[in-house]
């Protein structure tokens, strides 16, 4: 019996340190050291990591293509404006200097690159439907704007003009 009662209070009193050791409330947590115990509150709006600045921006451009409509066989191209009318306009006025005389606009994109296709023969420009094709890789469009070309005019087609207009990154 001596035994039970011993084994007991030996329980319940290191049952009372454990609780003593970690006894503060929700939201606190224990300090202190070397027989000294006290609780803290728990940080609540502790400074967020600082978030890295910006060191530029993206100023996104755009490309044209312009024909000849007078079937001059001009063409006219533009890359890298910041407008698309800028592009527009410079694209018109390039196929005028490569002899057009009835330039319009054809196509216009964004920040991606395009690829224009046309019929030939015997390394000859041929009668048919340009086909161009726009996207983020000057590999995959060049592809396939001579696909799309072959398949809409059923003739051998070859990429004649293709390049990017990227965007620009302007530091602050």
């Amino acid at each position: 019996m001596k035994t039970h009662i011993l084994i007991a209070f030996t329980f319940l009193f290191s049952t009372f340190s454990a609780m003593a050791e970690q006894g503060c409330p929700p939201g606190e947590y224990p300090i202190g050291g070397q027989g000294a115990m006290a609780c803290a509150p728990l940080p609540q709006n502790q400074a967020q990591q600082t978030q890295s600045r910006p060191s530029g921006k993206w100023i996104k451009t755009w490309g044209a293509v312009a024909l000849d409509k007078a079937d001059t066989g001009a063409i006219g191209a533009s890359i890298g404006k910041t407008s698309k009318s800028d592009a527009q306009q410079d694209a018109i006025n390039n196929c005028v200097k490569g002899g057009g005389t009835e330039c319009k606009g054809w196509t216009t994109y964004e920040n991606q690159c395009i690829a224009v296709a046309e019929p030939y023969k015997g390394e000859k420009s041929i009668p048919g439907s340009l086909q161009f094709v726009a996207g983020p890789s000057l590999e995959k469009i060049k592809g396939q704007a001579s696909e799309k070309c072959t398949s809409k005019n059923k003739m051998t087609c070859r990429v004649f003009y293709s390049d990017c207009s990227e965007p620009i990154f302007e530091k602050f």
